[in-house]
């Protein structure tokens, strides 16, 4: 097992437990309690050790707020035919609208390049079925700024993970209210694999691979107090710096209840603001990029189809990005994308929940079959940390670490299937939870995993004895990705393996609900970051996963409301894709 600069084998001794591949078997219907409405106090007392997890409270304090004055309304007659350039028209209202307030497109389809949005208003249509964007371009609308960052400075003392304090050497010109991007250089006990340098700062043996946007609450001196907890540690050792922005974020922007065709929706550099209830298809790319972002909220919406399907980001769904941090991407549809969710270089205490993620798109092999399953909830690019998957539909979640590895992930009360709506060809990389050589410290508990009366299916694959074998498995882990399917490091790591905290998960393979036996704890709470059932769930009995009571799966509103869609709505065609 490999040392890391946050002290993981001293962790591991103070919490008393041995991360192994070992397990205890339990009847279905446990004896853990699951409470109906837990406070988030009822976190402290899960099975995930605070060493491993970190505060979990994302988003906009008190949710969306509503925006009810409309400042302009577009003339749909003019500018909504599918016609007629209306990027001008949309742009000045959206420039001139006095803060707070809302510019309004009635149905039509607006024909448009690029929008920017980098006051505080609001984007609205009158629903993705009514008020379409038909783009021009490779996206749609941005929400902030391109890259701005200033000058950066130097921490003057470690700052604890949990802490909401830093000293920096000079703090000159930051004020309450500012946006910083804080890292610090890779730690090669942690930081392993290749990189992605275009979502970090530094240079080629000098990454910045672990950071996190924060927010100043007050200054005194040269000490700053922060509005969110530090998601990880950050040192003097590993030059820890902050960065402050040279144009302020973007504030209490959004864009709500319309339809974007052809174009997605970039968030840089964006601050308490928001996407609710908006279409993306058929994009080039990604639908939505959030990148260095900061409480942003990605709700209620559906992404799906692209214009062309191919790897290397040529048709990603949603994607964290530039160490984004304290964001929550919840009660959405992603659908048929090569890479639907991706943590890529985030930067902790992001929440991925509530999600229908389904079909995730690889390159056929020659006789035209998806071969090849995909991950739907993936990470990719080092180093994303400390960051919670709750409560989604995702038939294959985990760790593909072809560029970099991840660490301190969670994955709690999620179905993971291992089988795809309508792509049921593939023979190779089948699997509910798939953890790549490299990863640490990851966290696999309260799920559902896989699917009843699959032939053949196993419980695991952590060698190449069996890895390559044409089955599903609940757990296919240490292979390395950027050496290719099933090809293992040499020297050998099982890192993934041997920090692994896996407990309380129910599978189809066993039929029973696999505890860890040096983990007593088998109380698992509701939630690891809401304090009751959300409002979207209505009358739907939550949580929807239980792998302890006598009903293992109920109705997750995202999947029921893409299950609703009218018929062919759903169906994706058969795209054309391309190789790597």
């Amino acid at each position: 097992m490999r040392a890391d600069a946050q002290g993981w084998p001293l962790l591991l001794a103070a919490a008393a437990l041995v991360l192994t591949a070992a397990t205890a078997l339990a009847e279905p219907g446990g004896t853990a309690p699951i409470a109906a409405a837990p406070s988030l106090e009822a976190v402290e007392a899960s099975p995930i050790p605070p060493e491993r997890r970190t505060t979990w409270q994302p988003g906009i304090p008190g949710g969306v707020p509503p925006r009810t004055k409309i400042c302009t309304t577009i003339a749909a007659a003019t500018y909504g035919d599918g016609i007629t350039d209306a990027t001008k028209a949309i742009q000045d209202a959206l420039n001139s609208c006095p803060a707070d307030q809302v510019v309004y497109l009635p149905p039509g389809m607006y024909r448009i390049s690029t929008l920017f949005i980098r006051r505080p208003v609001v984007l609205r249509g009158a629903g993705p079925g009514s008020t379409t964007l038909q783009v021009e371009g490779n996206f749609g609308v941005m929400i902030g700024t391109w890259t701005n960052l200033g000058s950066p400075v130097r921490l003057a003392s470690d700052a604890q993970k949990g802490s909401k304090m830093l000293v920096v050497e000079n703090a000159a010109g930051i004020v309450a209210g500012d946006m910083l991007h804080l890292d610090q250089l890779d730690d090669p006990a942690v930081v392993q694999g290749k990189d992605c340098p275009y979502l970090k700062r530094g240079k080629e043996g000098a990454w910045r691979s672990i950071g996190q946007m924060v927010e100043v609450a007050a200054r005194s001196g040269n000490t700053l107090t922060l509005t969110s907890p530090l998601h990880w540690t950050f040192t003097r050792a590993l030059g820890a710096e902050v960065v402050p922005l040279r144009e302020p974020a973007t504030r209490n922007a959004g864009i709500e209840d319309l339809r974007l065709r052809d174009g997605g929706i970039i968030v840089q550099y964006a601050a308490y603001s928001w996407i609710r209830n908006v279409e993306t298809e058929r994009v080039p790319g990604v639908h939505v990029i959030l990148a260095g972002a900061y409480r942003f909220v990605l709700r209620d919406s559906y992404a799906h189809r692209s214009r062309e399907y191919a790897y290397g980001g040529g048709s990603y769904g949603y994607s964290l990005e530039w160490q984004a941090s304290d964001n929550l991407i919840e009660n959405n549809i992603v659908y048929y994308m090569n890479k639907p969710i991706q943590f890529r270089s985030s930067g902790g205490g992001n929440v991925v929940a509530y999600n229908y993620v389904d079909d995730s798109w690889s390159q056929p092999d020659a006789r035209g079959k998806f071969w090849f399953q995909e991950l739907s909830i993936d990470s990719h690019c080092s180093f994303p940390h400390m960051e919670l998957v709750e409560g989604n539909f995702a038939p294959h979640m985990g760790v593909a670490s072809t560029w970099g590895n991840a660490g301190f992930i969670t994955y709690f009360r999620n179905h993971a299937s291992s089988q795809f709506r309508t792509i049921t060809t593939p023979y190779g990389n089948v699997e509910a939870i798939q953890l790549d050589a490299r990863v640490l410290g990851m966290n696999v508990v309260g799920n559902v995993l896989g699917k009843p009366g699959l032939a053949g299916a196993r419980y695991e694959t952590s060698t190449a004895a069996m890895c390559a074998d044409p089955v599903p498995f609940v757990y296919r882990m240490n292979y390395d990705s950027a050496l290719g399917y099933c090809k293992f490091p040499d020297p050998w790591d099982s890192q993934a393996v041997d920090t692994l905290l896996r407990h309380g998960n129910f599978d189809y393979v066993t039929g029973r609900t696999v505890w860890d036996p040096q983990n007593p704890n088998r109380t698992l709470p509701s939630s690891l970051y809401l304090s009751e059932k959300p409002a979207f769930f209505g009358g739907a009995p939550w949580p929807w996963v239980d792998p302890i009571g006598s009903i293992k799966l109920r109705e997750l509103p995202a999947m029921k409301r893409f299950e609703d869609l009218p018929r062919g709505a759903a169906t994706p065609g058969a795209p054309k894709g391309r190789g790597r």
